[in-house]
């Protein structure tokens, strides 16, 4: 029974993610969804790591953060072998959800959904003990956005407040509004 109680929520969970992002095609949700449940904990709920994907990467699994040279490269890398200037000294950060990666086979690995998402929540459990955050879920997150830095300022360019508004929107299926929709309901008076 417990099996199918979890089917039924990730499938549900998958299917208010692409109400949401219908960019996201229902297969690619499903998996997104269906990691983001396994990983899961009592503190850090699965709409919240599809937020942080969805922030960080717009759940692209080939998201990189590295250090090439001297210079931070972000975005898609989809190649499975090293960029020829990676500076493996350097931090990267890699996957859906921009974990850290210690090397690259470590950063390949997470383009793993499953390998992502527990990464994920590994990192904001351990935040959400530090004893700087007391349990904070918005300073655990300028934690995961920001570093020590988020956590010791609380400035981490709204990550928090965004990824909360996502966590917000995923667990309710709500699609963005079109922002020339928006604009336009702005400028229309009502009757």
């Amino acid at each position: 029974m417990t099996a199918l109680v979890g089917l039924i929520r990730t499938f549900g969970l998958a299917m208010r993610l692409q109400a949401a992002q219908p960019e996201l095609g229902f297969f690619d949700a499903y998996d997104h969804a269906a990691a983001a449940v396994d990983a899961s904990t009592a503190h850090v709920q699965p709409e919240l790591l599809l937020a942080i994907a969805f922030v960080e990467s717009r759940f692209d699994v080939t998201a990189t953060s590295r250090v090439e040279g001297k210079k931070r490269r972000t975005g898609h890398y989809a190649s499975t072998t090293p960029p020829a200037n990676l500076n493996a000294r350097q931090s990267m950060y890699c996957g859906p959800l921009q974990t850290f990666a210690s090397s690259w086979s470590e950063c390949v690995s997470l383009r793993d959904p499953h390998v992502a998402y527990a990464a994920g929540a590994d990192e904001l459990e351990h935040w959400l003990r530090d004893k700087r955050v007391r349990g904070d879920l918005s300073i655990a997150l300028a934690g995961h956005g920001c570093g020590n830095y988020g956590v010791k300022t609380g400035k981490c360019n709204l990550y928090p407040q965004r990824v909360l508004w996502q966590q917000r929107r995923f667990a309710l299926g709500l699609p963005v509004a079109n922002h020339n929709e928006t604009v336009q309901a702005r400028r229309t008076p009502r009757s």
